[in-house]
């Protein structure tokens, strides 16, 4: 059993699992866009100027789980002396098969939800070609990683610091709103909703097993389109 901890340390490691992840990628994305200009070079069509747009979105969809993964492993080896993985990130469980049927059934929900918005249309949901096969690393990481620290840690860190639930769902969906600062205020927004109801769904289950599993299905059906969706306003 982890101790209590202080407010202002549990604000901490919330705002450094929100900007770690987002620094990390942006890093490994540069190494991407960097062999680029050098396979570029070496075939002997050197480019000029910033990289095209395509060539910084597949960066940015290879390279999107690599700080998410990272930043796990990271709070991982910082707590192991002081909790074990599964205490740490709320995945113990000793209903897992019904976890992942409730999982299916609210990523089915927000599926539909997003569909009906739009984002993507339904008519691409469910189209597996190359920027879908493109879009899996980043479409499982998130759905893992992403529960694990902000369904999984953020909320253990409030716990600790003596946060009620509602506090609990309230600041790790604040936060992982701000963690997709790229999607723009709108897209923040549904990002918090979406995270409130996963910080529910966690604190229902007493594990992250139901929302890695709503996330990840949910991500199947719209990624890369709202990724894309994202860099392009980014772009603007």
């Amino acid at each position: 059993m982890m101790e209590p901890i202080p407010t202002k340390r549990a604000v901490k490691w919330s705002i450094l699992t929100v900007f770690t992840p987002l620094a990390v990628s942006l890093f490994a994305a540069n190494f991407y866009v960097a062999a680029w200009f050098m396979r570029m070079a070496m075939a002997g069509t050197p480019h000029e100027g910033p990289p095209p747009f395509s060539v910084i979105q597949r960066g940015v969809l290879l390279t999107a789980g690599v700080g998410l993964w990272f930043t796990v492993f990271l709070w991982w080896f910082i707590h192991r002396k002081r909790a074990s993985f599964g205490e740490l990130f709320g995945t113990r469980t000793g209903s897992f098969f019904k976890d992942v049927g409730v999982g299916l059934a609210v990523g089915a929900l927000w599926a539909g939800i997003y569909g009906a918005m739009g984002w993507p249309a339904f008519s691409s949901m469910f189209v597996f070609d190359q920027a879908k096969l493109a879009s899996l690393p980043a479409t499982f990481s998130a759905g893992f990683c992403e529960e694990w620290l902000f369904r999984g840690f953020v909320v253990q860190m409030i716990l600790l610091a003596g946060g009620s639930p509602r506090s609990q769902v309230l600041w790790s969906s604040l936060a992982f709103g701000l963690a997709h600062i790229m999607w723009g205020p709108v897209g923040m927004f549904f990002t918090v909703l979406l995270g409130a109801s996963f910080a529910g769904l966690t604190l229902w289950r007493g594990n992250v097993w139901s929302a890695v599993v709503a996330h990840t299905v949910l991500n199947l059906c719209i990624e890369p389109g709202l990724m894309e969706k994202a860099m392009s306003y980014a772009n603007r």
